[in-house]
């Protein structure tokens, strides 16, 4: 079995998709693909970790163009890292049992019948409260959101431009959890059961 993990910002996908590991045994990949692709390619993790699964509209309209005028800096690799990536998720599938966060693995991985795919996702309150909490600050409350916001636009710009679907739909996973009610702990164990019932109906 292998399970992707796609998230909101500030949601605590990463989180739920550790303990998840923990709890089943399995291997856990997230930043573990950023070192891998940057090895891989020889360049620095940050320009991977930045454009792993994120993308500007600006860069988006480029890359949809074709063209980049000449006072722009120079383009990002976006279709380079892609190839990278996907090659490296799909070295990662075949291993099996491994929960893998976030860089479109949904999509990458999307012809495979022994793959569960999850998206975490939360109201915007509640995500602010968990940044606040994780940066240790109690205030600046509109750079937070303002800042989700902007890592989710360009979330859901990268897997426009390479999947041709949108970040988020329903349709595109085959659990939904709102991790603003229910704890990451309970989201981890909703993920578990559901594992549990799908495999027992493939069965019956």
């Amino acid at each position: 079995m292998i399970i992707t993990i796609s998230r909101e910002t500030g949601s605590g996908g990463h989180t739920v998709g550790r303990l998840l590991a923990e709890r089943l045994g399995y291997d856990f990949y997230d930043k573990e693909i950023v070192a891998s692709v940057a090895s891989k390619m020889g360049i620095d993790e940050k320009l991977i970790l930045e454009n792993g699964e994120n993308m500007s509209d600006q860069d988006y309209i480029d890359m949809k163009s074709g063209f980049v005028p000449y006072y722009r800096k120079a383009q990002v690799p976006y279709e380079e890292i892609k190839e990278a990536q996907d090659k490296v998720i799909k070295s990662i599938a075949e291993k099996g049992n491994c929960v893998i966060v976030g860089r479109g693995a949904d999509y990458i991985l999307r012809e495979r019948d022994d793959v569960f795919h999850v998206f975490i996702h939360a109201d915007m309150e509640h995500r602010v409260k968990r940044v606040q909490r994780h940066e240790g600050v109690t205030d600046q409350e509109e750079r937070v959101r303002k800042e989700l916001m902007q890592k989710d636009r360009s979330r859901a710009t990268y897997y426009r431009y390479f999947t041709q679907k949108e970040w988020g739909k329903v349709e595109n996973y085959t659990l939904s959890l709102d991790s603003g009610i229910f704890t990451k702990t309970q989201c981890m164990e909703l993920i578990v059961q559901a594992i549990k019932m799908k495999e027992k109906n493939k069965e019956a």
